[in-house]
């Protein structure tokens, strides 16, 4: 069963297409401003998807780094006509694919993914629960969600002062800024309205944010938890 993120990597990879072939043809009517045209949409798509496919797999960007390291080897063995002294660019090829299949094979837990994400906030919403935390990783950092009039209201906090990169983080706040967290009374809080919640998706997007570009990624997401009232 797909998960609601590669659904939507889905649609847009569907849109992709569809925009890139008629680009092709504008291109071979000699229509160029419609291509161009096109070719803009088709750039805001490359760059959702890049942000998607980045939540989705936290090597996605590593990957995709490796494989263009190996693509510019490639070029420049068929430049100087496949000379290559001492075998260097081959074994540089060589490790670049082999931390592609490295990184590919690499498993971690999708915790913006995870359906008790789904079922804890629909029972939120629904008032079976008063609340929770979405504890992250240590030290003790976490989302905490609680109802409110019309809105869930979702709160970054942590139980004891975090190290002095986490602490810099929510002392700076640019970065809950961009997400659209607000700073209230000292706390930095987010307030998503009924009305928009249709599924978890967009909640468990900026939870990916979090995540992934704000607190960055690493194994001690193994420990991450959810917490009820």
């Amino acid at each position: 069963m797909k998960s609601d993120l590669e659904e939507l990597i889905e649609a847009y990879e569907i849109e992709k297409v569809e925009l890139e072939k008629q680009i092709s043809e504008y291109v071979g009517e000699g229509d160029y401003i419609y291509a161009h045209y096109h070719n803009k949409a088709l750039r805001k798509i490359n760059r959702r998807l890049d942000v998607l496919k980045g939540l989705h797999n936290p090597f996605y960007r590593d990957i995709m780094e490796e494989e263009r390291r190996t693509s510019n080897l490639r070029n420049l063995m068929a430049k100087t006509g496949h000379i290559d002294y001492g075998g260097f660019i081959e074994k540089e090829i060589d490790k670049s694919e082999s931390k592609i299949q490295e990184l590919r094979r690499s498993t971690f837990s999708p915790l913006y993914d995870s359906q008790e994400i789904d079922d804890a906030l629909f029972d939120l919403e629904k008032g079976v629960i008063e609340g929770f935390k979405l504890y992250f990783k240590s030290p003790d950092i976490f989302a905490r969600f609680t109802l409110g009039d019309h809105i869930i209201e979702i709160k970054i906090l942590y139980d004891a002062s975090p190290d002095k990169y986490y602490l810099d983080i929510f002392e700076d706040g640019r970065q809950f800024k961009s997400l659209g967290f607000k700073l209230i009374e000292g706390q930095w809080v987010y307030h998503y309205f009924f009305d928009r919640f249709k599924d978890a998706l967009e909640i468990k997007i900026i939870l990916a944010r979090l995540i992934y570009d704000v607190f960055n990624y690493d194994s001690r997401y193994d420990s991450a938890k959810i917490v009820y009232d």
